[in-house]
């Protein structure tokens, strides 16, 4: 039992190093090199714009993460030493969050992620970074969530068919933007 947990935490710390760092920082530089243009934006708005929605796209993610801590929190740790995983959220929960910012998107990690890339590509005014790159990223997380759905239907049964029929998948609705 213990192996199969150092296994969970050492795959979710490498998917997250790959994910969140890795995968951003290689598609920047290849945005470089497959230079398609820059948009004819102003340095300043171009600027104002990126930033506005990075900090956006990182108040959903940090908002994410911030939920299942307060989850993992009110959960039993008798391990001191585990605090970190669960902190990193190296340890995958046992139980659905439907509430606060999960029923406002069922992935708002992946809408926070990409909205912070988009912010990325503005700022840069990389044409190749948002035309090329953003639809590989989104295609990426649908193939991911789709793989996830097949494991929360199984985990936790009708309880997570009636959180899906009321909660939409990645965009939440217009009055849950903000």
């Amino acid at each position: 039992m213990k192996n199969t947990e150092s296994y969970k935490t050492i795959s979710s710390l490498s998917a997250r190093i790959f994910y969140c760092i890795l995968f951003p920082v290689f598609l920047i530089w290849l945005s470089f090199q497959i230079d398609i243009g820059k948009f004819n934006l102003p340095n300043l708005f171009g600027y104002v714009v990126g930033l506005i929605l990075i900090v956006y796209g990182l108040c959903w993610y940090v908002g994410t993460n911030m939920a299942q801590f307060k989850l993992r929190e009110k959960s039993s740790l008798d391990d001191k030493s585990s605090r970190l995983f669960y902190l990193l959220q190296l340890t995958p929960l046992n139980k659905l969050i439907t509430t606060g910012i999960y029923s406002k998107s069922r992935n708002p990690m992946f809408f926070g992620y990409t909205i912070l890339l988009v912010g990325i590509g503005v700022m840069l005014r990389s044409i190749s970074f948002l035309i090329l790159f953003i639809p590989i990223i989104i295609l990426f997380e649908l193939l991911w969530i789709k793989l996830e759905e097949i494991h929360l239907k199984k985990m936790f049964g009708d309880n997570y068919l009636v959180y899906r029929r009321r909660t939409p998948l990645i965009i939440p609705s217009l009055k849950n933007l903000f």
